[in-house]
């Protein structure tokens, strides 16, 4: 499982300024600890897409509005809807720092969420590769609560993915993934190659791009 320092460090709001040698030693360590605990488990489907004219998404038996997921997903024909988890022992791990150590439990907090990250990567390239013996795209991951796509699908969406037996992911009453280290997106499949990122928009600096979100 990849986990990337430099977005560690940025996790921590180092930016491109040097963490001291304490705080390297505590990342280093840290990743370890992640790396010993984590159980990482993903699901996905492949589900037709339509957007109409007012910019509802339907997809999978969900129709929702959302004007910045329907501009990510222009020229799509379908969608892929998509969840991973590092699993429970990360939740633990992390609590027990919360009680013991708050510092090493925010650097354990940084280390996870790079390292979800860094596995969602993994498994986008997989499904970038089957997507090309059909000659199509993968769209950037786009996650429920970002931008105008609202957080109260994720209900919906999890349930589509039956994710809570096939990956032991479940949610909270406020909308919370359980286990909390856990990502949930929808990735378009297109016929037309954007060239985008994984990482997203976000790390891309073509700023005038018709689909960035």
């Amino acid at each position: 499982m990849d986990i990337n320092v430099r977005e560690v460090l940025r996790y921590l709001g180092y930016g491109r300024n040097q963490a001291d040698e304490a705080v390297m030693g505590m990342v280093c360590d840290c990743i370890d600890k992640v790396r010993q605990t984590a159980n990482p488990k993903s699901v996905y489907r492949r589900f037709p897409l339509n957007i109409t004219d007012d910019n509802y998404i339907e997809a999978a038996g969900i129709r929702v509005k959302s004007n910045s997921l329907a501009k990510n997903l222009k020229d799509c024909s379908e969608v892929i809807f998509f969840a991973a988890t590092l699993g429970t022992d990360v939740d633990r791990m992390l609590n027990r720092y919360l009680k013991l150590d708050i510092t090493r439990a925010a650097v354990f907090q940084a280390v996870a969420a790079a390292a979800i990250e860094g596995y969602c990567n993994e498994c986008q390239k997989k499904i970038e590769g089957e997507a090309a013996t059909e000659g199509l795209y993968v769209r950037p991951r786009f996650s429920p609560g970002y931008g105008d796509l609202p957080l109260n699908i994720q209900s919906q969406f999890l349930s589509v993915l039956n994710t809570h037996k096939t990956i032991g992911l479940t949610l909270s009453e406020g909308d919370i993934m359980i286990p909390e280290k856990s990502v949930s997106a929808i990735m378009g499949l297109s016929h037309r190659n954007m060239k985008c990122s994984i990482e997203g928009c976000e790390s891309c600096d073509k700023t005038d791009c018709a689909y960035r979100r």
